[in-house]
């Protein structure tokens, strides 16, 4: 599995993520270290669910993610669909 990193804002060198800590179900703080040592940087970055693109197929109902226009206009389409051939 691919780590999701950022190089470091100030050296631009490659970082190594020290620690995380899961803020809620939508959101997860992450603990950067650079791994130049001449830089020494450490500093916090969020990963956080920003919009959906595609439909859960087993949705948790007290999940709120805004749904991109894509995926908006993607659904419509399909509910239109399925209209019809009722």
């Amino acid at each position: 599995m691919r780590v999701i990193s950022i190089p470091c804002p100030h050296c631009q060198n490659r970082v190594r993520a020290a620690k995380s800590r899961t803020m809620s179900s939508m959101m997860k703080e992450i603990t950067y270290q650079c791994q130049n040592v001449e830089c020494g940087h450490t500093f916090v970055a969020t990963l956080e669910v920003s919009r959906t693109v595609s439909m859960s197929a087993m949705p948790n109902p007290e999940v709120r993610i805004p749904i991109s226009s894509r995926a908006f206009l993607a659904a419509k389409n399909q509910l239109t669909l399925d209209l019809a051939t009722v």
